[in-house]
């Protein structure tokens, strides 16, 4: 059996509770002083006040000593395209000034921008970049994702695109779980076509 401990962290968010919350209710997100997380075989088996947990019982697990650290669980994006080519930085700018995504779109901007890039990159070049994305998010905390495809446009690139998730759901850290968003935009080359 493969035992981890977490102790003494300064603060344990456990965002505690079965319910969405409301109101002021939001701010109680189940912080507990000096606590502590026991892991057997990658399955939380504990979490609370490390106090109430009697180290002797576990001396065969890792320990890690966490004083000075908060320790909570990772974060969700629940709406992500992170495989696809090209790149939209000015983008950003744009929507902070209070630019909306039509008028980005007309500019040339938004989903199309970025649709033929997707469309010529391979499956080695997606997943290149959906791991470099993958790595980013992991970084800051994300430990799962909701990965949508929509950037292609047409069933050859969709299909693509959530071959590479499989593949990074298969070999990276962060939880991939796929949605196929073929109808995300109307393709270049339908545009003006109601038929």
């Amino acid at each position: 059996m493969n035992k981890t401990l977490l102790v003494h962290a300064s603060q344990l968010v456990t965002v505690s509770g079965t319910a969405a919350k409301c109101g002021k209710d939001m701010s109680d997100i189940g912080v507990i002083e000096d606590g502590a997380v026991l892991m057997e075989d990658g399955r939380i088996r504990y979490a609370g006040p490390t106090k109430d947990l009697d180290l002797d019982q576990h001396s065969d697990a890792t320990v890690i000593d966490c004083t000075g650290k908060t320790v909570l669980p990772g974060f969700i994006d629940s709406h992500t395209h992170f495989v696809f080519g090209g790149y939209r930085p000015e983008e950003f700018s744009w929507r902070l000034s209070g630019v909306s995504y039509m008028d980005i779109m007309q500019r040339g901007g938004g989903i199309n921008a970025t649709t033929t890039s997707t469309r010529l990159a391979g499956e080695q070049t997606l997943t290149a970049l959906g791991r470099k994305r993958l790595d980013d998010m992991l970084a800051y905390g994300v430990t799962t994702v909701e990965g949508k495809s929509g950037y292609g446009l047409d069933k050859d690139t969709e299909l693509r695109q959530l071959r590479v998730m499989k593949t990074l759901n298969r070999e990276h850290t962060v939880d991939v779980v796929s949605t196929f968003m073929g109808a995300h935009a109307v393709p270049p080359e339908w545009k003006g076509q109601t038929d």
